[in-house]
Formats: structure tokens, sequence, C-alpha cells
């Protein structure tokens, strides 16, 4: 079995969920010390008799020729490398002794999450990962911890269009492989989204 596999064995989940709210008071205290002031009638004032001299025009700012603001691109953290459009979505992985499909969802901001195939308790591991297509096989980091371990692997596409991914000996500390064995995982793409169901949890990794 691949080394990140047994890694759903490891994972902790408490069984109360802490919730946090803020209470935002809004207090009416000005306003209504505002509107509880007596009104003051308006003092007359004597009429006049000079002339009113008519308002001096002047020129509108309306009229004025109007800049166009100056629009500057967003940000995006989409791939444009064709390697990593084509790793982004989602792959399965099927146990053939056990016919159970574990996913894994690489997303565009340098995300990798890997699905538990337990239905009844829909939990995803988040890890960070890049890749850098020169190299035959490509090469893929893993990062697998909060301390920036990193499991150096390979991977590749096969004619077909599978994702061939080697997860065999590749602990962190281990050197990269530089081949794949026979029980490299084939994944298959199901699915060209990247995001996450909206009913899964994501487990903080505790190596």
């Amino acid at each position: 079995m691949p080394k990140i596999f047994p890694f759903f064995g490891k994972f902790f989940i408490a069984s109360t969920m802490l919730t946090s709210s803020v209470l935002i008071a809004l207090s009416m205290t000005l306003d209504t010390a505002v509107l509880a002031q007596p009104t003051k009638a308006p003092i007359p004032t004597p009429p006049t008799n000079q002339p009113t001299k008519a308002p001096i025009p002047t020129p509108s700012s309306t009229n004025q020729p109007t800049k166009a603001p100056i629009t500057t691109p967003s940000p995006t953290n989409q791939p444009t490398n064709p390697i990593s459009q084509k790793l982004l979505g989602q792959w399965q992985s099927k146990d053939p002794s056990s016919n159970v499909a574990l996913t894994f969802i690489f997303s565009p901001d340098g995300k990798l999450y890997i699905l538990s195939p337990n239905p009844q308790k829909p939990m995803a591991v988040e890890f960070k990962y890049s890749i850098n297509p020169t190299p035959q096989p490509m090469h893929l980091d893993i990062t697998v911890s909060a301390e920036q371990k990193q499991a150096l692997t390979i991977f590749e596409f096969t004619p077909d269009g599978q994702l061939r991914l080697q997860l065999d000996n590749t602990d962190p500390g281990q050197p990269r492989p530089t081949a794949f064995s026979p029980t490299a995982a084939l994944l298959t793409k199901v699915s060209e989204n990247t995001k996450l169901p909206e009913n899964v949890k994501i487990i903080d990794l505790r190596l």
C-alpha cells in the first residue's frame, strides 16, 4: 500500500466541535437623545426690500470629461503550464481487492486534498504540492507536515490519460525515486472540479 494512504489511521477528530460567535451590539442611545430634544421654532426675520441677486452660474463639474478608471488585471493562482492544467481536478485510485476508491484533488492554489473513502465520515487531508514538469519522469513534491517535511516523488500521464503516481517508498527525508515501481498507483480523472464537497471536513495533519 502507498505510504500516504496509512496517514488516515493517524488522524484525530475531536468528538466535540468548538464554535465561537461574535455578538454585535447596536447602540441607539445617541439617536434616541437627538430625537428626544425639543424642536425650537424658527425665529422670523423681517422682510427686506433689497433685490435678490441672481446666483452666479458656475461651470458644472458634470460637463467636464470623465476620466476612465485605470484598471489593472487581478492576480490569479491559475497555473498556465499545460502539465499543471492537466493535473488539476479529481483523480481516483481503486483498491482492486476491496474496490474502495480514494480521491485526490489537485487545486490551482497548490493544495492537494486526499479524501477518505469512508462515506459515513467524509473527511479530507490537506497537503501542499508543487511540480517540475521538465525532468522525465516529472517531479512532484508533497508537503506532508507542519514542519514542511516533503515527500519527493515522480508522476507521469499515460497514453490513455491516466495519472501514474509513485507513492511507495516516498517517506519524507528519502531520496526521490528515479523510476516507477510495479506497484505505482494509477489514477483516473473523474472530474475537472477542484473544490471540496461542502460536507467534507479538512483534517490537520499530525505526523
